[in-house]
């Protein structure tokens, strides 16, 4: 039997979970002293689909560079564009019916770059199966949250622990998978 296609939420975070500041930047996490690439490349070669929301991708297609996931099938969740550019396919659709279709599909991993509100859907929908979080040293008090405080309760199990510099690397693995 093919191995199922896991969900792989890999985000960096403030020690009070917050994933950037209000307009989207993330210099605080850049910032922090790193040791190693703190699981980015071991991370990249379990996937083969990489799913975020339509903000986040504007921020990542935003930057200096060219756009780093083009290896990668991509999806962008969002309300306002529909059809595809040349990196993304752009999704109006439920996310679980969607995620759970593409788990069925044959392939690697699926990482959830984020952001908040998309990776807030796939809390509730209970649809991410692996946490590998990067916890900076800071506290930034507002920003875009990881967590939104809804009545929600999954259980995971703690897998590694890692000190990279100044980060906490931790991976969780969902229960009864």
């Amino acid at each position: 039997m093919e191995k199922r296609r896991n969900v792989i939420l890999y985000i960096g975070t403030s020690i009070d979970g917050y994933i950037a500041k209000d307009d989207g930047t993330l210099e605080w996490l850049e910032s922090t002293e790193v040791e190693g690439d703190s699981g980015y490349n071991s991370l990249l070669k379990r996937i083969d689909t990489v799913v975020m929301g339509k903000g986040t991708y504007d921020i990542i297609r935003g930057f200096e560079m060219d756009y780093p996931y083009s290896d990668y099938t991509n999806y962008v969740f969002s309300k306002s564009v529909s059809g595809s550019d040349e990196y993304a396919s752009f999704i109006n659709e439920d996310v679980e019916t969607f995620i759970n279709n593409l788990k069925q599909q044959p392939g690697k991993d699926i990482w959830l770059i984020g952001g908040g509100n998309l990776a807030r859907e796939f809390f509730k929908e209970n649809l991410i199966d692996e946490f590998q979080l990067a916890i900076a040293p800071i506290i930034l008090g507002t920003g875009i949250s990881l967590y939104n405080g809804d009545d929600i309760t999954q259980k995971y199990r703690l897998t590694k622990v890692e000190k990279l510099g100044q980060l906490a690397m931790l991976r969780y693995e969902k229960l009864n998978k």
